[in-house]
């Protein structure tokens, strides 16, 4: 298995973590993953293909505001944008040695590979857009907590409040987790669930709440639907027909707007594609990445 190297890298205070797992031979072009909110750059290193390893480099990108990504003083609203997004992206992305790269981003790493394309066209060969966005209203818990990150000062105590007992324990997480499901039995018996879990608790524990507060309160602030017609690579839109965090309708409806977008449909699927779905989503995106990152 190919060992990863943590680095970082820096924009406008934030100092941005990502991982490297480096192929010592391959040639094929690498691929980047970028996870979602109250994730870690961790998040995809138990469950990545087996296939991936033995054949590709590839890299795990961390969120801003999710440790251990830092940032240099106190988060505000005006510490997220769009553009910052993209550039902090790309201050990874000049650092792999390839022209292009592809990006597979789930939910928020979805939106923030998108924006990335819509902002640095030339840089994309392909995206792979698990419950992915173009506008960040929620729906569900999320949206709950979106009402909770924005208005009076009752309510930010309550977030805070909220993310702290997420913080508690790796069990509250996994119990969380189960909100953004549908098939619920099926992500139980997913085998990378607890391991997933165990890699990235230990950095959910160091988020700090108020930064996370911004990125729900900055999710209300997203959209890309004036930019669509410059997200001209292949997109891979993968969608469960019973998200109840990101609406199914706006995600089929996104990908109709993309000059070069296909949906995935599965059928009784949540928000957690990857755990609910698993071998159907394996092949998925593995076909995809002999078809458009060779």
């Amino acid at each position: 298995m190919t060992k990863a190297t943590l680095f970082f890298a820096e924009c406008q205070g934030h100092r941005l973590a990502y991982k490297a797992y480096i192929h010592p031979t391959s040639d094929l072009q690498p691929v980047i993953w970028i996870h979602g909110l109250t994730g870690s750059v961790n998040f995809w290193e138990a469950a990545m293909f087996p296939e991936i390893y033995r054949e590709r480099s590839w890299y795990s990108i961390s969120l801003p505001l999710h440790f251990p990504s830092t940032f240099n003083g106190t988060p505000t609203k005006d510490s997220l944008s769009e553009t910052l997004l993209a550039d902090l992206i790309d201050a990874v992305v000049r650092k792999i040695p390839t022209g292009k790269v592809s990006i597979v981003g789930y939910s928020v790493g979805a939106f923030a590979a998108l924006n990335y394309a819509a902002k640095y066209p030339d840089r994309v060969a392909s995206i792979v857009s698990v419950g992915g966005f173009l506008t960040g209203k929620a729906k569900g818990i999320e949206g709950i907590v979106q009402f909770l990150a924005r208005g009076t000062r009752l309510r930010k105590a309550a977030f805070h409040l909220a993310y702290r007992t997420l913080q508690l324990h790796p069990l509250v997480f996994k119990l969380a987790t189960f909100a953004y499901a549908r098939k619920w039995r099926r992500l139980a018996s997913y085998p990378q669930l607890d391991p997933t879990i165990r890699n990235i608790f230990p950095d959910v524990r160091r988020h700090d709440p108020e930064g996370q507060r911004i990125w729900f309160y900055y999710l209300l602030k997203m959209n890309l639907l004036d930019e669509t017609c410059v997200i001209d690579c292949p997109v891979l839109v993968i969608a469960g027909d019973k998200d109840p965090i990101i609406p199914f309708e706006h995600q089929v409806k996104y990908a109709s707007l993309l000059p070069n977008a296909e949906t995935l449909v599965l059928p009784g699927v949540g928000h957690v594609a990857f755990g609910e779905s698993p071998d159907q989503f394996r092949e998925a995106v593995l076909k995809w990445f002999s078809k458009h990152a060779g």
